[in-house]
Formats: structure tokens, sequence, C-alpha cells
């Protein structure tokens, strides 16, 4: 259970196998203090399984500062609402804390770590105004939340997605670094596009309405919206594709955000290779979020990266390996590259390795 809570993909066996001297070298590319504890945080993660080591990572974000102040207040009894992964993910995050509860209308258990939970109606009986209540849960905010406004003070709701939502404001695009060094003519990757408004993001950050961007996304339905969000937009090319290092039909599983290519799925869609598609252009940013699929992609993008080193941005959070098996491929395929790690969420989601080449 402890691998779930961690990490949303499990890795094949292969993938444990850890390199101190390959560990030293990336952490000696981190350009900030700010990286060099974010990526200790995540590789202590990794290593230990324990999740009491991204407190440190959360508190780089808005939210997952605000998280850590109401844990770490003497106000109150605190409970979370959901006994899911991500409400058992915070009582891994704060051992310390005394939870009074989990609050669950589903829960086939009574408890977790020896913390009770409660059905609602039970909660409701106990609450005191001043008790705090953690949502947890993804889904279902409406319902869950007008549940608890009916008998609860609305000042004592925190709510998990709120608290995301306010870290990822510019996920991708939040560094100075990054910005200086792409030039305006140069194109945008942004693999795994979703709904595509990292794209149109993108051309804001630049300041350039009318910049490349080669966008990607192989799910259906989010490929349907991106087509719609971004269909004025002549400079901007998309594909129903996923990018991978080989070209075959793979299957497509879950949806929205965590849509993601497997051997099997839902659905299949063709995969490409990103160097066989970007021929005779100038790429000057890749963006790659893709459900622990970034691996396949980056070795498909080997080329690009070899000759142009742009800048990346790539999502190091989707398995438990991740965390050096990625820089330390894109150091292979070129070893001049300087890193900076920033961290999104309000739990463990959404960390980012940038990756700036140094000539």
């Amino acid at each position: 259970m402890s691998e779930r809570i961690n990490f949303p993909y499990v890795d094949e066996n292969e993938n444990y196998s850890v390199n101190c001297e390959s560990i030293r070298t990336i952490y000696e590319k981190m350009a900030d203090d700010i990286s060099r504890d974010i990526y200790v945080s995540r590789l202590l993660l990794s290593l230990t399984g324990s999740q009491v080591y991204m407190k440190k990572a959360l508190n780089y974000t808005k939210g997952g500062s605000k998280l850590s102040n109401i844990v770490d207040s003497d106000i109150g009894n605190k409970y979370i609402y959901g006994a899911g992964i991500r409400g058992k993910r915070i009582v891994e995050t704060f051992p310390g804390c005394s939870w009074s509860g989990f609050i669950d209308k589903n829960s086939q258990s009574n408890t977790y770590h020896g913390i009770r939970i409660f059905r609602l109606k039970e909660f409701l009986e106990r609450y005191q105004p001043g008790d705090i209540v953690i949502v947890s849960n993804v889904l279902g905010i409406e319902e869950i939340v007008s549940d608890l406004r009916n008998k609860i003070d609305e000042k004592d709701i925190c709510i998990l997605n709120d608290l995301d939502r306010e870290s990822m404001q510019d996920i991708y695009f939040s560094l100075d670094e990054v910005r200086q060094v792409i030039h305006g003519d140069s194109a945008f990757v942004d693999v795994g596009c979703f709904d595509g408004k990292d794209s149109l993001k993108y051309l804001e950050w630049i300041g350039n309405k009318k910049a490349p961007v080669l966008a990607f996304e192989p799910d259906r339905d989010n490929y349907k919206v991106c087509e719609n969000n971004l269909q004025k937009y002549t400079n901007i090319r998309l594909w129903n594709v996923g990018l991978d290092d080989k070209e075959e039909h793979v299957g497509i599983s879950g949806s929205g955000e965590m849509a993601h290519l497997e051997k099997e799925g839902k659905e299949y869609v063709q995969t490409r290779i990103l160097d066989n598609i970007v021929k005779g252009e100038q790429i000057g940013y890749i963006k790659m979020d893709v459900e622990g699929f970034e691996e396949c992609v980056l070795r498909g993008a080997g080329r690009i990266i070899k000759t142009q080193h742009p800048a990346l941005a790539i999502s190091v959070y989707h398995k438990r390996s991740d965390i050096w098996r990625l820089p330390n491929l894109i150091l292979d395929l070129y070893d001049d590259y300087r890193f900076y790690m920033r961290h999104y969420s309000a739990t463990n989601g959404d960390t980012v390795l940038y990756a700036i080449a140094s000539d």
C-alpha cells in the first residue's frame, strides 16, 4: 500500500537499481538550494518509502506551506475527510500530528495507523467549532463541502484541491532561468497537453502569441478539448498521437489528467518518435507530463536533445525511480545541462525537473 500512496505508477523491477555516483552527479548539477532540497526530499522518499521526507518540499509551495501551518497548529482537533490514498498520504507526511480521525462514507476499515475512521454522522455529533476538516478527496468536492457546510463553520473546512491549484499556478513557467534561454522564434513542444492550456500559457509567458507550438495528446477525449481550445491559433500544431521511442499501437487507460499509455487499454493510439516528427525545426523548450512514460519520450527525443540542447521541463514523480533515472538519462544525452527542481502541489504530485544547457 505504501508504494501506491507514494507513487501513481509502479516501476518494472529492474528500474530499482541505484548508482551512487550518478546520484551524486545529479545533486552536483542542481543549480540552487531549493532544487537541492527538493531533490533530496524526493530521493529519500524513493529510497526509504517514508512520506515524511516530502514535508520540506511541500513547504516550498503556497498550498503546501498552508497545509503544514494548519496541521502544525495547536488550534482545534484535526480530521481528514477521505480515507483514500491522498488522505493516508497526509497522515504519512505529518506523523507527529495527533489526528482525531478520518471521515469516510465508504471505508471498509475502522482505523488506519490507529486513527479512527468515522462515518459523517458520527463526526458531526463530535464536531466542535474550531475543529479542522481537511478534505482530501479529488472528486465529489461540491457534494462533500455542501454536506459539511450545513453543519459546521466554513472556516473550519480546508480543501486540498484548492491548495493544489494555488501551488500549481506557475507550473512549467516559473523560472526566469528558463525564460532567458528561449528564443522567441524557437518552438515549444507540449507533450501531454491535456486541455491545451499549457500551450496557451506558454504564448503568454514568452510574450509572442504567434510563437510556434507543437502539441501532443494521445487521449481522444482530451484531444477534442484541445482542438476546441486551440482552434483559432494557426501557430499551434496539434497531434492525436502518443510519443515514444518506437512507433506502434499502444493502449490508453484512465481518463482526463490521468489518461496514460500502457500495453492494453480502453482504446489504442499510434505512437510516434519526436525526433522523426521534428526535422529542420528549432526547438527551444520541451515540457513533458505523460503519466510515467517520460523515459520513453525522452529517448525518442534523443537527437533533438543531443544536437539542439533545448530547455526541458520533465515530471519526475510518477515512478519511484524517476528521480534518478530521468535526470541521468538527460545527462547521458547531453552532459552539459544544469538542473533546477521545483514542486507544485500540496502533496506528492507535480515535481518538475528543469534542464538548462550551460552553453
